[in-house]
């Protein structure tokens, strides 16, 4: 069963505000709500697979510090979400 992108950007926009580390929650989840109508579907499934790696202290790692992150996860979508985070200075 295929999930249509509108059902996969609410479910982000749930679980990138309910990460289990509230650091993670702001960081991913003011992502989510400034650009989660602008989103594409490649963009939705690097946050997925961010999600999935089920390490928040890692994530907020890689989004702050942006050291050791392995390749499959270095995406033009984390570098992103590190400019948003730098923009909005949510450090």
């Amino acid at each position: 069963m295929t999930i249509d992108l509108e059902t996969r950007l609410k479910r982000l926009r749930y679980r990138t505000s309910h990460t289990g580390t509230k650091e993670t929650d702001i960081l991913l989840g003011s992502f989510v709500e400034k650009y989660s109508d602008s989103l594409i579907k490649s963009e939705v499934e690097d946050l997925e697979n961010l999600l999935r790696i089920g390490n928040d202290p890692l994530v907020y790692q890689w989004i702050v510090q942006g050291v050791n992150v392995p390749e499959e996860y270095n995406t033009t979508t984390l570098n992103k979400i590190r400019s948003f985070v730098i923009k909005r200075d949510l450090t």
